[in-house]
């Protein structure tokens, strides 16, 4: 039984790890039902994330996902010094829909389950992926597992598994590396605090792209990093103004490749400038490089890391969203001379991954299998990302402006700043249709206004519904 951490509600909250649905998952659906059955009311205070987490005997990382999952879903809100609070004004179509059922009753994985509505992010195709293939390799290491596997006690993950990444990276990325520099993690999430861990300590300053990805703020944040807010124009991250809020801040995060939200690339002279920054200040560059390997112009860029002859880049990707969310598995690259360090904090604060899939996925990159899934679906994602653009046609100039990157698994639509994102996003919910709000990713006063599209999980013809109901929301 669960201490009373959220009242008298304490009770009904609990993780199933025999249930296919991931635990962040089950933990976001049992506050989303606690708040609309009437059990949290609007501004209860929920506990802290590392509260939480002892609670359920999870990582931390696993409910600060569930908490943003809630704010992203307008359940839930945020305020500096207050922590996480119910939404003190919750949208009318959520206060009458009906509750999710409670752990113990929730839908069997077998049973159907109600479709994604367009334009949710964080999906994949599923339809496409390569289930036998990825099947077989999953049932051949679980029913006759290797002795080394059994045997397994390396901190950083399974070596061949590394050693996959390290040529990937390097067919890939350009980036030239070591199968003893590469990390296995459980997610973006488990990276960053990975890496505050290791090299930041309590008030060290970080450099923050405004807009930025809110998880990695919050994480740095609850580990005891300070951010600093450095604006974003058509180039990702301006230099110069990280040089004159924080000449002395410790690190910098940055997604260079693709920023996100925005989309845009950071140019080599940007890079270069950035790079020569860390040097002069002994700081370390992290770089998130979360979905590259989707460009429909050319080649994906080099990353950061390939330019770095000074040993100042960390290096961070995912499989989430070039191979599967399910598989929660992703990965960082550290220069040489932090390995040791990193080993250390690893062994210290926590158990690596899982090993249940990481073999398979060692042997389906070796074969060429990832490399050819990728090609794949970058052919399927451009058109789908085409179709969407046709069907957003008719509204631009006119209610916004499409910005489409060379690259990734969503379009951005910026939004007149008299349009509120916010206000837009819930009404879209009633026409079901999801979407993220640009604003929500700023962090200071200024926000610019804007809906975040996402494109891979949804066949053409709902994206074009999807697109319809959009455009006939924003008009009225």
């Amino acid at each position: 039984m669960n201490r009373p951490l959220l009242g008298t509600s304490a009770s009904e909250i609990g993780v199933d790890r025999d249930d296919r649905e991931p635990i962040q998952s089950q933990i976001a659906s049992q506050i989303r039902a606690l708040v609309l059955n009437g059990r949290l009311r609007p501004q209860a205070r929920l506990p802290s994330t590392r509260a939480l987490a002892e609670e359920l005997a999870v990582a931390r990382a696993t409910v600060v996902e569930a908490y943003e999952q809630l704010l992203s879903e307008g359940y839930v809100e945020t305020r500096s010094g207050s922590g996480t609070r119910v939404a003190a004004e919750l949208p009318e179509a959520l206060l009458n829909a009906q509750a999710p059922k409670a752990v113990s009753q929730r839908t069997r994985p077998d049973m159907k389950r109600e479709p994604a509505r367009p334009f949710r992010p964080g999906l994949v195709d599923w339809e496409n992926f390569p289930h036998d293939a990825w099947g077989r390799l999953l049932g051949r290491f679980w029913r006759n597992p290797p002795i080394a596997l059994l045997e397994h006690n390396d901190a950083f993950g399974w070596l061949p598994l590394r050693r996959a990444i390290a040529r990937h990276l390097f067919e890939w990325r350009g980036i030239s590396c070591d199968a003893d520099q590469v990390i296995v993690t459980a997610g973006g999430m488990d990276a960053f605090d990975l890496i505050a861990r290791a090299v930041l300590g309590q008030g060290d300053r970080i450099w923050l792209e405004e807009p930025c990805y809110p998880t990695a703020r919050r994480v740095f944040s609850l580990g005891g990093v300070s951010p600093v807010a450095v604006a974003v124009d058509g180039e990702g991250l301006v230099v110069a103004k990280g040089r004159d809020k924080a000449p002395e801040a410790r690190a910098a995060f940055v997604t260079p490749a693709r920023q996100y939200p925005t989309g845009v690339t950071m140019p080599l002279s940007r890079r270069l400038e950035l790079l020569d920054w860390a040097s002069e200040a002994q700081a370390i560059v992290i770089e998130d490089d979360y979905d590259s390997e989707y460009r429909y112009v050319g080649r994906p860029l080099p990353a950061l890391m390939s330019l770095d002859s000074k040993a100042r880049v960390i290096y961070s990707g995912t499989f989430s969203k070039v191979f599967s969310p399910i598989l929660r598995l992703g990965f960082i690259v550290v220069p040489p001379m932090l390995s040791e360090r990193f080993r250390q904090e690893r062994l210290s604060h926590g158990a690596a991954p899982s090993l249940i899939a990481q073999p398979a996925l060692a042997e389906f990159i070796g074969t060429g299998a990832f490399a050819i899934h990728i090609r794949r679906m970058r052919r399927i994602y451009a058109g789908r990302r085409a179709a969407l653009i046709e069907a957003l046609k008719p509204g631009d100039g006119k209610y916004y402006a499409i910005d489409a990157s060379p690259s990734g698994l969503m379009l951005l639509l910026r939004l007149a700043p008299s349009l509120d994102d916010e206000a837009l996003v819930r009404h879209l919910a009633t026409r079901g249709v999801e979407a993220r709000s640009l604003s929500s990713h700023y962090s200071g006063r200024y926000r610019e206004s804007g809906l975040m599209l996402s494109f891979a999980g949804f066949t053409d013809k709902d994206l074009r519904a999807a697109a319809a109901k959009l455009i006939e929301v924003v008009k009225s």
